[in-house]
């Protein structure tokens, strides 16, 4: 019953990110006193449902911060904080700096953000920090309109699918994504999670023409994994703040990339990844 009551809260608590609701209110929907919530959760997460539920609340305070633009007024009134200084001195406490400093700044650090532990998954993604030389992609490219909301369902997911396995049925074994992220133009696009999300999906080639793509240099965060497809939209959107966050980087805003590998006569299934993240 533990187990399953810890389910509930972490579910609970991605459900009511920006209500006004509060860990008494979640006892309640249980049926379980406060008290033993707090030693279930604490056992089995190492913090309390309160400490855990604020964490998630800033971190989703960090995201609309730098992925719309959403002014910071509204975020406050959105995470039902009675004033914009009382918001500041949350945000502030939370992450060493104001939430103007945080916006503004080129660089995201992600270090003391709190990933869901409710999509969490008990795998290796085998992370190590490495450093690529500038590389160029031949492909095609895709925009469509993306969300920073958990979405599986999404039309940027389908068409990579589609792609990678076009790609691979064909005979190419090794195929490369670029990914760009570009923030909503207006607020209206803001406050329903909208994105415009940019793909060029292809294989490498030795010389940069009009046509390429570049793959610029640095130092990157990797990590890889084999899954399903239905499972790929968690193993990259979703793994984005947990890899960041328990590793402790510093995400750069540069263009993220992916390297696909399959069997053809397994792709239309499972597919193998290696994610790199630009970090400082």
């Amino acid at each position: 019953m533990q187990q399953v009551i810890c389910k509930y809260i972490l579910k609970w608590v991605e459900d009511n990110l920006t209500s006004d609701l509060n860990v008494s209110d979640m006892a309640v929907s249980t049926g379980y006193s406060r008290r033993t919530l707090e030693i279930w959760f604490s056992e089995q997460y190492g913090m309390s449902p309160g400490k855990y539920l604020n964490r998630r609340r800033m971190t989703r305070a960090a995201v609309l911060l730098k992925l719309t633009r959403l002014p910071i007024t509204e975020i406050a009134m959105l995470l039902h904080h009675s004033s914009n200084q009382n918001f500041a001195r949350a945000f502030r406490h939370f992450s060493g700096v104001t939430p103007t400093n945080y916006r503004n700044s080129n660089e995201w650090d992600l270090s003391g953000l709190q990933a869901s532990f409710f999509y969490a998954k008990e795998i290796s993604f085998n992370v190590t920090t490495c450093t690529l030389p500038e590389q160029y992609i031949t492909g095609v490219s895709y925009s469509c309109a993306d969300s920073y909301l958990y979405n599986t369902n999404n039309l940027l997911t389908d068409y990579i699918q589609k792609e990678v396995i076009r790609l691979i049925k064909s005979g190419t074994t090794n195929i490369y994504l670029i990914g760009e992220t570009i923030l909503p133009q207006n607020i209206k696009e803001s406050r329903v999670g909208q994105l415009v999300a940019t793909v060029t999906v292809g294989t490498l080639v030795n010389v940069s023409s009009e046509d390429t793509a570049i793959m610029t240099s640095g130092k990157f965060c990797r990590y890889s994994f084999s899954c399903k497809w239905e499972e790929y939209y968690t193993n990259t959107n979703m793994m984005f703040i947990r890899i960041m966050s328990e590793n402790k980087f510093i995400y750069t805003g540069g263009n993220c990339y992916v390297h696909f590998t399959g069997k053809p006569e397994q792709i239309d299934k499972k597919i193998n990844c290696e994610v790199f993240i630009p970090i400082q």
